[in-house]
């Protein structure tokens, strides 16, 4: 009897270092993944917000605020804020070129906007009377730039915001870019048809490391 009391004895302690263990292993789990969790909140970044003065482009992409900011999912965000709302029929062109919204990004470290084109354009133009579609180009070479990537885009509820979404890997992965958000209205190749945030040929600096 006492032989098998400390058997028993033996078992429920074994019993008992092992679930301290498994207890021991979860509690490690659980906070590693909130360790995770802090990371991932500290990579998003503040919007940096870019106001613009209304009424200086006629029609109906004449932009008012653009903000640039990573996401938590690491995805550059940007928001535009128009003068009024629109729809997707709004870029559409019967003649001419069709109307676009686009983030310019020079993402060669060095890049002189003045001097060089973007690299990327993230644009977003009307895919039909009812839709959007935003397209990632490149042009890195003579001529006119080429798609090479899809990103993601829609109007908010009330029309007057677009929300564009684009994976930092469609753009290269840079560390750091320069950028500028420019809307041509739909078929007017006139200066006076463009608006840029901010004002041409300035930029502004944007970190994602």
């Amino acid at each position: 009897m006492a032989r098998r009391g400390r058997a028993s004895g033996v078992a429920r302690s074994g019993r008992e270092r092992m679930v301290r263990r498994r207890s021991a292993a979860m509690v490690a789990a659980a906070l590693a993944l909130l360790a995770l969790a802090g990371v991932a909140v500290a990579k998003v970044t503040a919007p940096l917000t870019l106001p613009d003065a209304r009424g200086d482009v006629k029609g109906a992409l004449d932009m008012q605020r653009a903000a640039l900011r990573r996401a938590a999912d690491g995805r550059l965000r940007l928001s535009v804020t128009l003068a009024s709302a629109i729809k997707p029929a709004d870029l559409l062109a019967g003649t001419g070129p069709p109307g676009s919204i686009c983030l310019k990004l020079w993402t060669v470290a060095g890049a002189d906007p003045t001097a060089t084109r973007p690299d990327r354009l993230v644009c977003v133009t009307a895919r039909s009377a009812d839709e959007l579609r935003a397209s990632v180009l490149e042009q890195t070479a003579p001529g006119l730039p080429k798609r090479v990537n899809s990103a993601s885009v829609k109007l908010t509820k009330g029309g007057r915001s677009l929300i564009l979404r684009v994976n930092q890997s469609a753009i290269g992965q840079p560390k750091s870019l320069l950028f500028a958000v420019e809307s041509t209205r739909a078929g007017c190749i006139r200066v006076s048809c463009i608006d840029t945030v901010p004002d041409a040929p300035d930029t502004r600096a944007f970190s994602l490391r």
